[in-house]
């Protein structure tokens, strides 16, 4: 009877060490099979156009009319913006495309933005008589790609119109032109010259070359297709995933040129940037703007006339 006791004793002990062992197994094999938690991760918040600004060094006032005329003031980079108006806060002005000439609005095409240079009988002249002769502009409209090929006659009269002016030095001057000859349609040219020497051209073939700007530290000319010329004679042409914008103004650092189209202003990295070519678009509806060296006060501005 002993004996029998104790064989079922021992049996015993063993099935509960083998379910011991069995639930120990399972137990295992679900903590392997069990996913591991995710790490815990925090997206960045996206930059805000401030930090964009911010980062790109864009800062200043600026005067912008929007699509009704209204004139407004914009600080950048907090893109602070606000109606400019008279004497204690009474009318607001109005303004479609215009300039700031020593704190007074005046109409765009009396700014005198051609530097004080005239085309007359033929020839580009300022206050100290000629500074381009006909032969000069001849000179360098033969040198647009589409006249300049073997076979060209040389000897077909152009028709030249000059389409802008600007002197950003004394010694440089980049002209504007619309040519036309015989069997040919109209083209467009802009030249720079450096004491009447051709150094450079860019070909324009959507428009002409017009209504040029100079930078801040006078080493750029703008026009308003978006083109800038360098003194050197090279011409950077705009990106052309832009949309069809004019140009209007410099950064007063350089590093920026504005582009309008009524829905936006588009600032477009210059060759005095180190990221020649970026676009950064502003959400502001203006027509015309103006962007000064130091900053404009609006509450000194006042209508000519």
């Amino acid at each position: 009877m002993r004996r029998w006791s104790t064989w079922i004793v021992a049996v015993a002990i063993g099935l509960l060490g083998a379910l011991a062992l069995t639930d120990a197994l399972r137990s295992s094999g679900e903590h392997r099979s069990s996913p591991a938690a995710p790490a815990a991760t925090t997206r960045p918040e996206p930059a805000t156009l401030t930090d964009v600004l911010r980062r790109g060094g864009v800062s200043g006032s600026v005067l912008y009319s929007d699509q009704d005329c209204i004139l407004h003031s914009l600080i950048l980079p907090q893109m602070i913006d606000e109606v400019v108006r008279g004497d204690n806060g009474a009318g607001a002005f109005h303004a479609c495309r215009f300039d700031i000439v020593e704190g007074r609005i005046v109409d765009e095409d009396a700014s005198g933005v051609a530097g004080g240079l005239a085309y007359r009988r033929g020839r580009v002249v300022a206050d100290d008589g000629v500074v381009l002769t006909h032969d000069d502009l001849v000179t360098a409209a033969r040198q647009h790609p589409n006249l300049d090929f073997e076979g060209f006659d040389e000897s077909t009269p152009l028709h030249i119109r000059i389409t802008g002016l600007a002197r950003p030095t004394g010694r440089e001057i980049v002209v504007g032109m619309s040519l036309r000859a015989h069997f040919f349609g109209r083209q467009f040219l802009g030249a720079v010259f450096r004491d009447r020497a051709l150094v450079g051209i860019g070909a324009g073939f959507q428009g002409p070359y017009q209504h040029f700007f100079v930078s801040a530290d006078r080493s750029m000319v703008g026009a308003e297709d978006g083109t800038v010329f360098m003194p050197d004679g090279r011409t950077i042409d705009p990106p052309q995933n832009l949309p069809t914008a004019r140009a209007v103004a410099f950064s007063p650092d350089d590093r920026w040129v504005a582009l309008v189209n009524g829905t936006s202003v588009f600032l477009i990295a210059t060759p005095a940037s180190r990221e020649q070519g970026r676009i950064i678009r502003l959400p502001i509806p203006a027509q015309d703007l103006v962007w000064e060296p130091g900053g404009v006060d609006p509450g000194a501005i006042v209508r000519a006339g």
